[in-house]
């Protein structure tokens, strides 16, 4: 499954390491949320900065606020 996203957008590509029970979970919300494992992860952390940390990081438009904390 893969999204598209506008050519101006900037992404840094990085490798991380999951435990497997994270990567399953992760999988499995991804495929329920009909989203890549990118846009999840994304939208936790800018959610976890908004919610825990009152910090704004300037969303992508096209988020919407779907996972809640």
């Amino acid at each position: 499954m893969s999204l598209t996203t506008p050519k101006n957008v900037n992404r840094i590509y990085t490798g991380v390491t999951l435990e497997p029970p994270v990567a399953a979970y992760l999988d499995d919300l991804a495929d329920r949320m009909r989203m890549n494992r990118s846009w999840v992860l994304n939208t936790i952390v800018h959610e976890y900065a908004a919610f825990m940390e009152k910090k704004n990081l300037t969303p992508l438009s096209s988020r919407e606020r779907i996972i809640r904390l």
